[in-house]
């Protein structure tokens, strides 16, 4: 029997920065509400139940929020700062007033950006109802349980069911501690961002100068974020969620990242044909994107020898298999080599043995050892007036989103139960 959902289930959503769970209502403008559970005279819900009491505050508005607030507070300190620098005033009375200017303008600018992003509305942006009931409906409309979750256009988010008031509330508070990081890190990175904009424009001296000092740090950042860090960040994402994936891809993880993927929009990267984009920084950006390709093909690599290692079924299946993965592995340098430090001497083949597997493993750690230095060299030569802190952090972002996803999935498939069992096939 279905644990069906009544009214005013407690609901939490992966992009929720408040720290307690919202409720679900039913909508009285879809259907008539006859199938009450009696004892509570609450009805059970549906598919067309996409209403929530109360809207959550969402981390994507205050991931704009806090950008943009922290990113304008950084640049007006670092045009301080720097033009404090640049005509040598930096004594202590002009240093104290412009401490002053620059906290009113940060606080300022933060409280502005924080309110705006209040006006999040979950309702409107609510798209449906995965997983419902496969056979029993209310008035003609699907049932709803606690197999089941909501997904929102916003980020997109995942809103999971919870009837245990105590779960919801701990499951809350557990995405919010870690979405709120995230808008930390977020609010760091564009600080830091600002600052060197801010700062470049101000301690150059002259208008004209400062300008085109600012404009070309911007550049720099954006070409950083768009060729180096989106394509980075989506290998870090897709490491992390293979690790997280079960093999039959049928936990409630799974269900609910390949509906999260559904609307995500799809990853692109263009090649930049703007002459003021500078030379070092596209060459950089070219191989950073290849090196982090390269680290995760040394990570599929890992998993084909794990496999290798413990196929099953008759000697030609095995053999048949082992080609397979062998002629993928080659696709890669430290694929390739991995595959002859395999091999047996007496043989020429790979054999399911311990020893073998520890060789190929030893070659890609070799390989991935050189991957990320050549990585952190591309990094320092493409992107040498960022600090190694403004270089790092953007790329903690992504396993903390990740991590926040799979605490919510770990809460949605451990919940302890409740709801109302009913026998009946139709309603």
């Amino acid at each position: 029997m279905s644990k069906y959902l009544p009214q005013e289930t407690f609901i939490v959503c992966s992009h929720q920065v408040n720290p307690s769970p919202g409720n679900i209502l039913a909508n009285p403008n879809v259907w008539k509400l006859s199938v009450v559970y009696k004892s509570e005279k609450k009805p059970l819900l549906t598919e067309a139940d996409l209403v929530l009491k109360d809207d959550f505050e969402c981390k994507s508005n205050w991931g704009q929020a806090v950008g943009w607030g922290f990113f304008w507070g950084g640049l007006i300190t670092g045009l301080a700062i720097g033009a404090a620098v640049a005509f040598s005033v930096m004594t202590f009375g002009v240093g104290a007033v412009i401490i002053g200017v620059v906290a009113t303008a940060v606080i300022g600018t933060g409280l502005t950006f924080a309110l705006k992003s209040n006006a999040t509305k979950c309702n409107p942006n609510l798209v449906d109802w995965k997983n419902p009931h496969p056979s029993v409906a209310f008035e003609g409309k699907k049932a709803v349980n606690l197999s089941s979750f909501m997904t929102c256009s916003v980020g997109p988010g995942i809103l999971t069911p919870f009837i245990d008031e105590e779960e919801a509330k701990s499951a809350a508070k557990n995405v919010a501690f870690r979405n709120m990081g995230e808008l930390g890190l977020t609010a760091v990175i564009s600080g830091l961002f600002g600052f060197g904009v801010g700062f470049a424009a101000g301690s150059t001296g002259g208008v004209g100068s400062g300008l085109l000092a600012g404009g070309t740090e911007v550049a720099v950042g954006i070409v950083g974020a768009y060729l180096v860090y989106q394509p980075l960040a989506y290998a870090e994402g897709e490491i992390m969620q293979g690790i997280y994936s079960s093999d039959d891809k049928n936990t409630p993880y799974d269900k609910m990242l390949a509906s999260r993927q559904e609307m995500s929009s799809p990853f692109t990267v263009d090649t930049p044909d703007d002459p003021y984009i500078g030379t070092d920084q596209t060459k950089a950006s070219e191989q950073l994107l290849y090196h982090s390709y390269d680290k995760y093909r040394q990570n599929q690599n890992e998993k084909y020898i794990k496999e290798i290692m413990n196929l099953k079924g008759t000697r030609a299946e095995r053999e048949a298999r082992i080609a397979e993965i062998v002629a993928e592995m080659k696709k890669t340098k430290s694929g390739a080599q991995a595959v002859e430090a395999m091999k047996r001497k007496n043989s020429g083949k790979i054999l399911p043995r311990v020893k073998t597997s520890n060789k190929g493993n030893k070659v890609i750690n070799e390989h991935r050892a050189e991957t990320n230095k050549a990585m952190r060299g591309e990094a320092s030569k493409g992107f040498g007036g960022m600090s190694g802190v403004g270089l790092i952090l953007p790329l903690l972002v992504t396993p903390l989103s990740e991590w926040t996803f799979k605490v919510l999935a770990d809460s949605f498939a451990n919940q302890s139960g409740g709801g109302f069992s009913i026998n009946a096939a139709q309603n």
